[in-house]
């Protein structure tokens, strides 16, 4: 919903414009800003594909300084 006082696009403008749009006067001047959309949601397959990395990372955490050299030597070639 629009609470949006002054012409829009203009300098005097204020308020927002829906739950995305902001319109400001700061020090600077006026600004509008946008707030950006949930990129990162959580759902069901996104806590399986963190799962993954999780228990990836807690198997690396096990490993010995010797057995982590390999790995990345073999990474490296």
């Amino acid at each position: 919903m629009a609470k949006l006082k002054g012409p829009l696009f203009s300098l005097s403008a204020s308020g927002a414009l829906g739950p995305r749009l902001t319109y400001s006067m700061r020090r600077s001047g006026a600004q509008v800003r946008r707030q950006q959309a949930n990129t990162n949601p959580n759902t069901a397959g996104q806590a399986v594909e963190r799962g993954y990395y999780t228990d990836a990372l807690a198997a690396w955490a096990t490993l010995s300084p010797a057995e982590k050299e390999q790995w990345t030597d073999f990474n490296d070639s």
